[in-house]
């Protein structure tokens, strides 16, 4: 329901006619950069007792993800694809994965 009220936004707009899938996920990079940058600032922030400013910060880190999600859904849409069955194809190929972490990330077994 809420990608559909999404792709109605960005039909209200006119972004699906007028843009293409290159714009749009350059727009997603945007939104990314956007997302770095706060989780910085978070970082620097973690062990800060001023609570408003960690929570302020987080406000732009949940803002910034769901930036990113609509512009994911859009591209989606622009390439004729389902996002939820986009996630779901993801997921399928993850489920079973084993790996280990290395310096905070995890690499997938080869």
């Amino acid at each position: 329901e809420l990608e559909n009220k999404v792709i109605t936004w960005a039909k209200d707009r006119n972004i699906l006619e007028n843009s293409n899938a290159i714009k749009q996920i350059s727009k997603t990079q945007e939104e990314l950069d956007e997302t770095l940058e706060a989780l910085k600032k978070l970082d620097t922030y973690k062990d800060a007792d001023n609570i408003i400013i960690r929570s302020e910060i987080i406000d732009e880190v949940a803002d910034g993800i769901g930036d990113m999600l609509v512009t994911i859904i859009l591209l989606s849409k622009m390439v004729r694809l389902d996002s939820v069955d986009c996630l779901a194809a993801a997921y399928d190929e993850i489920k079973d994965r084993k790996g280990n972490m290395v310096d905070g990330l995890f690499v997938k077994e080869k």
